[in-house]
């Protein structure tokens, strides 16, 4: 069976408040549309630096996020 995947290219994160938008919309997208397991990846993003993303946390996909960006962070 294949795993389901998100794709988001050449967007932008300008604040916290947008991360968690973007979240949430993930988290609708997931829930409607019965996605148990999906992968989720970001290409030629740009986050800015200044967000603290420690405070991304008030829910799971926050936390997915949070932790996604922190990894794309280091490699880019």
């Amino acid at each position: 069976m294949q795993k389901s995947s998100i794709v988001l290219t050449g967007i932008q994160v300008k604040n916290l408040e947008k991360a968690k938008r973007l979240a949430y919309a993930l988290n609708i997208i997931e829930e409607e549309c019965g996605i148990r397991n999906v992968m989720i990846r970001f290409k030629d993003v740009f986050i800015c630096p200044w967000i603290d993303f420690d405070k991304l946390d008030e829910t799971e996909m926050e936390c997915l996020i949070r932790d996604i960006f922190k990894e794309y962070g280091q490699t880019n």
